[in-house]
């Protein structure tokens, strides 16, 4: 079952590396990490204010990205089809006296959350999907009139990940075909690498360019932004 893949074995197994504990230091290291993409998500999408606008983040493990949306005003929910992982996240988030809605649910299956949203995040969840094609349905039909839609994703002729759950990985030209078929015309994608190790001391340390880098050591994330 996809969803037993996620809960407390695959966070302390194989993805312990990215979460820690899911203590304060793992949540603002993660921060420091998500500050990187977001900062340069800020360049095509509106992102920096939040306030009167409602974000969604699907597979949000500890928070990073949804804590950065939080502290630009926006109404966050966080969302993981892990109910260890939103166990966790919620009640770090509540410690921190942090008003982020948290809900479990299979976003391949339906999105089970009253009205629509401004923005939709998906960071590294696609390639994890049996039905990817499914997930962004639904994500499209929970957004607002010309809300945008994010998701990163490895790309298939760059990606040396050795994770298990990594079952769709796909190249730039078969996902942009997957999101037109699916109803987005106004579609960016973008190809960047993003250099470790410097983040963890400062979440402004983020070297980037604009190209995709074939090494373990070096995380290059596909950027697919598409408007409703």
């Amino acid at each position: 079952m996809q969803r037993r893949k996620f809960e407390k074995g695959y966070f302390t197994g194989y993805y312990t590396r990215n979460v820690g504990e899911f203590k304060e230091g793992d949540l603002d290291r993660s921060i420091n990490w998500f500050y990187g993409w977001i900062s340069y998500l800020d360049k095509f999408v509106d992102l920096k204010n939040g306030v009167g606008r409602k974000v969604l983040e699907i597979g949000c493990s500890i928070g990073g990205a949804s804590n950065i949306f939080y502290e630009r005003g926006f109404e966050v929910h966080a969302s993981d089809i892990s109910k260890y992982a939103v166990s966790k996240a919620e009640k770090l988030a509540k410690k921190l006296k942090k008003n982020i809605s948290f809900h479990v649910f299979d976003v391949e299956k339906r999105i089970p959350l009253m009205g629509t949203f401004d923005i939709i995040i998906a960071f590294e969840v696609i390639e994890h999907l049996k039905n990817p094609e499914h997930a962004i349905i639904n994500m499209k039909n929970k957004l607002k009139k010309n809300g945008v839609l994010i998701c990163s994703t490895p790309n298939a002729q760059t990606d040396l990940s050795n994770d298990p759950t990594h079952i769709n990985v796909k190249s730039l030209n078969e996902w942009k075909k997957i999101f037109k078929k699916n109803g987005f015309t106004k579609l960016s994608i973008r190809q960047v690498s993003f250099l470790p190790f410097f983040y963890k001391l400062s979440k402004h340390l983020h070297l980037i360019f604009p190209i995709a880098i074939k090494s373990t050591f070096i995380n290059s994330p596909v950027f697919i932004i598409a408007k409703k």
